[in-house]
């Protein structure tokens, strides 16, 4: 017997066996599993085995063809010599040695080699691992075979299976088996001999479908330090701010999106931070840094309590405005977070470095709660308790003795707040030879103001520069004439101006001298201190010559032209002028603030002289004189065309007639104002032509509308929006065009109601069409109209009529150019 050439190696098993190709090569154990038969005259030729194609682990999971085990035994040829012999095949399956054929033909056949007919292809020698036995274990030889196998069974032998058998695990296929036969696998029905049934499992080193893992350092968490960190952590709400910058310039902003996103900018900013550190302790203790925390904003009391508690020394902004929810307990804690220790112990109380505190609205504070704040922020520089009832005259002093750094306090509608607090603020300061660094003092609706607490104020805030003492019914002309009064021992210390007694506003044939404090006043809010004539207006004049902002309104018929003309005169720097309600008022008011020169050429100062004052009227943005009857449409006209910074005129129920409306809309357009404004409510002379004349050709709008989250109960009409939409409403003009001048009359109020109109309708459509499917709806429903008796509405494109609601015109012809009567 000679071995063939084949290499061997153990065979990947199927899915259903551990192997789907045996070989037996002998009586002994451990040849090699492919074996080829060499003809002799003593041993027949054997059929040369036919290796099938193996499988591999892309095959484990596909279901195994019919096992030869399974096959017939009608189809099984046995045969133990080289000669097919006619004989019954159970003479013929006999095992034992040295038995003879009845004929006499096999006697030189041994019975120990019995091969397969080669009718079934890739057969092997009956015996261990050939069809009939197909389950290998190891390439070891059983002490005790199986019992009852399937020859026993299936044929009916009397003599089990030899116990020198061994079974063999068949070698790899050979090519030309791989390319002329398919594999087959074969299943097991004796008991397993291994301790696990998962044995029959090929196993391979690794598993094919397990990811390679790869090992990515952290760069932000190693290898930055905590300094870019934090940077990087601060860009992030400069980023947003940035883009909504972007947004917000571009053409993408609409009303309707402003109005789907709440926080934007840098609120947004502050809270993509905070959730960030819910990514890890790291990235937590990154957020919660001081460094990132300098301004406080409303924030939910959790959080607040944390930054308080992490942040305290970093804070310098403390912004809750309108947090109702502040209660006394919460501010005392965030107020005890805040806090730092002193650098020198026992010199000074635990104090925090806020430099701005903003209450307004925290109504469910107490007065010991801001106190305790107060006392405990020796670096305050900007207050804002408006509408508090914490707030008391005990406030003051608390202000005057823990926050000498205070320039800017607002206490406005403070009812707990009376002059007497305001008073004592100003003589702390006094008696200790101080003066208040007060810039900005808002004390609107204050009550009992008298002379000697605007006598102290004025001598103890000499930097100040914007004071409101609106609604304050107590201000009589004496207190201010008592605010800016010196005498002449006090006029050396201080700046000051000598007046005659004409142009102090007294007896012309007084030969005493006045003195007046020159201020530094820029704004000065009087509006409705009903006890206020124009008298205070003289009392005012050459002791506020920077002054910008004067508001005046709703002291009424009082307010005449005599002081106002001589404030006027004396303040070349004038911008904003209230006198709504001033009925008395002429044109002389209107005669002193329009420049004779509306665009002087700069002449240089001669050496040793001051510079020239530029004339009243030549900064002039906005001017208010509603109900002044007395004014007349001239007096307009050349204000309008003098003042090339005119932008905001308000003249409701006067005198203003179509054609200062069309020349204030000229003007605007072409200085190119940002946001113009003009109203004409309830002004006859203003007609429906000129109001629609000017809508017609783009250069108007109803309202000053603006892109907010604040502004979606007001519905502005947003040309942006309309063309995006796919049924435009078709009526209206664009109220966020800022180029467009906000054109307030009747006409206008109509064309509002108009558009809310157009929606309504707009929105029942659509519902319509999704009620019925589409079926019997019509287009696009954007369009209303007005139209009243026989007349079409102007703003009514198409020349379709209205309903019965329509406002009644009463119309006394087509050319009539008046008033509605409503």
């Amino acid at each position: 017997m000679e071995w063939s050439a084949h290499s061997s190696s153990p065979q990947a098993a199927g899915p259903s066996s551990y192997g789907s190709e045996f070989a037996a090569g002998g009586e002994s154990p451990g040849v090699s599993p492919d074996v080829t038969l060499v003809a002799t005259p003593e041993t027949p030729a054997a059929v040369d085995q036919i290796h099938e194609r193996r499988r591999t682990l892309s095959n484990a999971s596909v279901r195994s063809t019919r096992s030869l085990s399974a096959l017939s035994l009608s189809k099984v040829k046995v045969k133990f010599a080289s000669t097919k012999a006619t004989g019954n095949i159970a003479r013929k399956l006999r095992f034992k040695k040295g038995d003879s054929t009845p004929d006499g033909t096999d006697a030189g056949v041994p019975t120990n080699s019995p091969v397969i007919d080669t009718d079934l292809p890739g057969v092997a020698p009956l015996g261990r691992g050939s069809c009939f036995l197909p389950w290998p274990r190891d390439l070891k030889a059983r002490s005790i075979p199986p019992q009852g196998t399937l020859i026993d069974i299936d044929v009916g032998l009397s003599s089990p299976i030899s116990p020198t058998s061994p079974i063999m695990r068949a070698g790899p296929p050979s090519e030309l088996a791989i390319l002329r036969a398919k594999g087959r696998s074969y299943s097991s029905p004796f008991p397993l001999s291994v301790s696990s049934p998962l044995d029959i499992v090929p196993v391979t080193p690794t598993d094919i479908s397990e990811p390679v893992h790869v090992e990515v350092p952290n760069y932000f968490d190693e290898w930055l330090p905590r300094e870019l960190r934090l940077k990087i952590l601060v860009s992030l709400v400069e980023l947003h701010e940035q883009e909504h910058f972007r947004l917000v310039t571009s053409e993408r902003w609409t009303a309707r999106k402003a109005a789907r996103h709440r926080w934007v900018g840098a609120e947004k900013g502050v809270m993509e931070l905070l959730k960030l550190s819910r990514v890890s302790k790291a990235w937590q203790s990154l957020v919660y840094d001081g460094q990132l925390w300098t301004r406080l904003p409303k924030l939910p009391q959790a959080v607040l309590e944390r930054l308080c508690k992490d942040a305290g020394g970093f804070v310098k902004y403390l912004d809750l405005a309108g947090m109702s929810v502040l209660t006394a307990d919460l501010l005392t804690g965030m107020t005890e977070g805040l806090c730092v220790d002193p650098a020198v112990p026992g010199e000074l109380l635990p104090h925090t470095h806020i430099t701005t505190i903003d209450l307004q609205g925290c109504t469910a504070l107490s007065t010991r709660s801001l106190h305790h704040l107060l006392i405990r922020s020796p670096s305050l520089e900007a207050l804002c308790v408006k509408g508090l009832t914490a707030v008391t005259n005990t406030t003051c002093t608390i202000l005057a003795t823990y926050c000498p750094k205070l320039t800017s306090l607002d206490m406005s509608r403070c009812n707990s707040l009376d002059g007497e607090g305001i008073r004592s603020l100003a003589s702390s300061k006094l008696l200790r030879g101080e003066a208040l660094r007060l810039k900005v003092l808002r004390l609107s609706g204050l009550k009992r103001v008298t002379d000697e607490m605007m006598w102290r104020l004025g001598k103890a805030a000499p930097d100040l520069e914007v004071l409101d003492l609106s609604y304050a019914c107590h201000l009589h002309n004496s207190a201010i004439d008592a605010f800016v009064s010196l005498t002449e021992e006090e006029a050396k210390d201080v700046d000051s101006v000598q007046l005659t007694a004409r142009e102090a506003g007294h007896d012309p044939t007084d030969p005493h001298k006045y003195w007046r404090r020159v201020t530094r006043l820029r704004h000065l809010a009087l509006s409705s201190c009903t006890m206020l004539t124009d008298h205070a207006c003289t009392n005012l004049a050459f002791a506020v010559p920077k002054l910008e902002f004067l508001e005046l309104a709703g002291i009424g018929a009082d307010l005449r032209d005599t002081g106002l003309v001589r404030l006027l005169e004396t303040t070349p720097y004038i911008r904003r002028l209230d006198l709504e309600d001033a009925s008395e008022i002429t044109d002389a008011v209107l005669t002193a603030l329009t420049p004779q020169n509306p665009s002087p050429s700069p002449v240089p100062p001669r050496r040793g002289q001051p510079t020239p004052l530029p004339e009243p009227g030549h900064a002039l943005e906005q001017l208010v004189i509603s109900y002044a009857g007395n004014i007349t449409n001239d007096a307009l006209l050349a204000l309008i065309r003098a003042c090339p910074r005119l932008r905001i005129l308000e003249a409701d129920n006067t005198r203003l007639n179509s054609t200062v409306v069309r020349e204030f809309i000229a003007h605007a357009r072409r200085r190119a104002h940002p946001d113009p404004y003009l109203g004409a409510i309830d002004c006859r002379a203003v007609g429906e032509h000129a109001v629609r004349d000017a809508a017609a050709a783009g250069h108007t709008r109803p309202r000053r509308g603006w892109r907010g989250w604040d502004a979606r109960r007001l519905a502005f009409l947003d040309a942006r929006d309309e063309a995006d939409a796919d049924a435009p409403l078709g009526v209206g003009q664009d109220e966020c065009d800022g180029g467009r001048v906000v054109l307030k009359t009747f006409y206008s109020w109509q064309t509002v109601d108009a558009v809310r109109a157009a929606r309504e309708k707009r929105r029942a459509a659509r519902a319509g069409r999704r009620s019925t499917n589409g079926s019997g709806a019509s287009g696009a429903m954007a369009d209303v109209e007005y139209a009243v008796g026989a007349r079409t509405r102007w703003w009514t494109p198409g020349g379709r009529r209205s309903g019965l609601g329509s406002p009644v015109l009463l119309d006394g012809g087509e050319g009539r150019d008046g008033c509605t009567i409503m």
